[in-house]
């Protein structure tokens, strides 16, 4: 089957990015995001969301230094569930990504979050849910709403 390009772009304008931070606002109350995160998440219907696999790894890591095994595991279950569409990255993202770091050297950048530009350049999204200034560094729309540095 043969998608029109009007089909292929209404695709594609749904397609949103879900990065760590977002994830830990959705699903931590006590995140001073939490409740833009929750009515965001909720409210935002017809995405098509999508995570990079190694996005659920450092949401793991993160979440297990900071609030043991337990709640490691129930977040990262539910970041890999049936709601996620699953990105995995290749050596030439890798190597994006630090061209992406090179490029931006005045700002202190996450590897991680330059991977995730990378393989999300390389797939054609450029919206992201995220309250992580970096994503907005790199020219990405940022929702619920990040505008800036901060």
């Amino acid at each position: 089957m043969i998608l029109s390009n009007q089909v292929v772009g209404v695709v594609y304008d749904r397609m949103i990015a879900v990065d760590t931070s977002a994830v830990i606002a959705l699903l931590n109350p006590e995140d001073q995001f939490h409740d833009l995160a929750r009515e965001f998440f909720q409210n935002a219907d017809g995405f098509i969301w999508l995570a990079l696999n190694v996005t659920t790894h450092e949401l793991f890591t993160r979440t297990r230094y900071d609030q043991g095994l337990h709640e490691a595991l129930s977040r990262y279950d539910f970041f890999r569930g049936e709601r996620f569409s699953l990105l995995k990255f290749d050596t030439k993202d890798e190597t994006s990504a630090r061209e992406i770091l090179e490029k931006y050297s005045d700002q202190k950048l996450s590897f991680h979050d330059a991977l995730c530009a990378a393989v999300m350049m390389r797939e054609g999204i450029f919206r992201v849910f995220s309250f992580d200034r970096d994503f907005w560094v790199f020219g990405f729309e940022v929702l619920p709403g990040m505008t800036g540095p901060g």
